[in-house]
């Protein structure tokens, strides 16, 4: 005879796994205004572990460097002054009006940084993705906001 569970004797077994751990990382970003905003990244989405436990170099760390758009918009990715493996320090110029500073994490094959209160991914992509004529065309290209925002080298 098969027995069931109730839903509602499972609902802490699943709660349970819903918060986070003593290993989240907070990522405070700094706009050029001096405002911050502070977002939440899990430790294990910024440094895989491989199998001898060391911390797995990120492929993000093959961005480091200075991307440019269109009209001298660019976003340059430097590895974070904490040293820590999937952190970064990142400058961009995303409108004509506004450089700012901000804090980038890894997360698998993206970086995760916070602007306006927005959650922003970075990911690879070409030129066409971007938006803007002047990279169409381009494949070594990163993507902030497809069809709007996007940089290559």
């Amino acid at each position: 005879m098969i027995r069931t569970l109730s839903p509602l004797l499972l609902l802490p077994v699943l709660l349970a796994g819903c918060g986070k751990n003593a290993e989240n990382v907070a990522v405070a970003n700094n706009s050029a205004n001096g405002a911050a905003a502070v977002e939440t990244f899990d430790e294990s989405d910024a440094a895989p572990v491989g199998n001898d436990g060391v911390a797995a170099r990120p492929v993000t760390d093959d961005w480091v460097g200075k991307w440019t758009g269109p009209e001298g918009l660019f976003l340059d990715i430097q590895p974070s002054p904490d040293g820590k493996p999937g952190h970064y320090a990142l400058t961009n110029k995303d409108n004509l009006d506004r450089q700012g500073d901000y804090q980038g994490v890894a997360n698998g094959a993206t970086i995760r940084f916070v602007r306006d209160g927005k959650d922003l991914s970075i990911r690879p992509g070409r030129g066409d993705e971007t938006g803007f004529k002047y990279l169409a065309g381009k494949t070594d290209c990163l993507i902030v906001l497809p069809g709007q925002e996007g940089y290559c080298r």
